[in-house]
């Protein structure tokens, strides 16, 4: 009989970050193509990544648009606190950089329904 292995609530937070990157990915797609979340997915990353530095990990594999393997395996081996604090991090970077490209409007309006989707308070856009 093969042992159970116990999911961590790292583990399970990080399933859960992912699905809230797979669904900013499928609300802004249609709109600035899968490439375009890429990049503003990338450039949230190195602006992360001094403030958490094992997110370094994940940039250095750039993904196919709209995998977050990497991201999803660098959250699972941090604490809870930190694999939190981590991805808001990383959301709040992604919609200051949509906001300075399309505006705070536009931004909250793409993305709100991914915010209440996942328990996420809607993100603070001003410049």
């Amino acid at each position: 009989m093969a042992a159970l292995q116990e999911v961590t609530d790292a583990e399970k937070f990080a399933d859960a970050a992912v699905a809230t990157w797979h669904d900013v990915c499928a609300a802004l797609s249609p709109i600035i193509g899968l490439g375009g979340v890429a990049a503003l997915y990338q450039r949230s990353l190195s602006l992360s990544v001094a403030a958490y530095p094992w997110l370094e990990n994940v940039s250095d594999y750039p993904p196919q648009p709209g995998d977050f393997a990497a991201l999803r395996s660098e959250l699972s081996q941090q604490t809870k606190a930190d694999a939190v604090a981590a991805n808001d991090a990383l959301l709040h970077s992604l919609s200051q950089l949509l906001t300075n490209l399309i505006g705070a409007s536009l931004t909250g309006r793409l993305l709100q329904a991914v915010w209440e989707k996942h328990g996420h308070t809607v993100q603070d856009t001003s410049p």
